[in-house]
């Protein structure tokens, strides 16, 4: 009798078990995240400047200072989308690159984001314009946008301009979307980071 009822406890505590398993619900993936890579300059020579660098942190509307990937399927609408997102806000993966970009140069050994440097020699402010896949032609197409600006320590503006590019989305998923990004976003540091450091430029600027 003692054997039964053992038998009969351990078959209803495992039935038990199994009930609670099997009504708990499924958990979905973590959604992918992704990040922009600074640039490199393997090989690349340029003379070293002997002023120091600030980066501030980029200004970017609300739409794009977010860690949620942009998407604009209209003029003036704004989605997001649900399978992936930034790994930061994506002003903050702009300041970061670009400083790791400044330094990988080995053209600049004073270069920080602006709290580690409040007496830099200049600032690099910039705007995040556009940060967005759009579609053109039927065709996603992912863009980055960034207005710079340097400033001298006493906040005259001594230069600045619009870097922009696009790179074409080779299949509408997330993933590529990411592959995109890191291209166009490639592009525009190190067209900021060639002007920033090109020859004499705050320099001239200056006086």
């Amino acid at each position: 009798m003692k054997k039964t009822l053992r038998a009969l406890f351990v078959a209803l505590a495992a039935g038990t078990a199994s009930a609670c398993v099997n009504v708990l619900p499924d958990v979905a993936p973590p959604s992918a995240r992704y990040t922009i890579p600074p640039v490199t300059f393997a090989g690349e020579a340029g003379a070293p400047v002997n002023w120091s660098l600030a980066i501030a942190d980029p200004t970017a509307s609300r739409a794009f200072d977010t860690s949620q990937i942009a998407l604009s399927r209209a003029p003036g609408q704004i989605e997001y989308y649900a399978n992936g997102e930034w790994a930061d806000r994506s002003t903050q993966m702009v300041r970061l690159a670009l400083v790791r970009s400044f330094e990988n140069t080995g053209r600049i050994l004073d270069v920080g984001d602006s709290i580690s440097m409040p007496g830099a020699d200049y600032i690099l402010r910039t705007d995040l314009r556009s940060f967005q896949v759009h579609y053109e032609r039927g065709a996603p197409v992912v863009e980055t946008a960034i207005f710079a600006k340097l400033v001298n320590r006493r906040g005259k503006v001594l230069a600045s301009r619009l870097f922009s590019q696009q790179a074409p989305v080779d299949r509408d998923n997330v993933a590529e979307v990411g592959q995109a990004f890191n291209a166009a976003s490639q592009d525009v540091l190190r067209e900021i980071v060639n002007w920033t450091l090109s020859a004499q430029s705050l320099e001239d600027a200056a006086s």
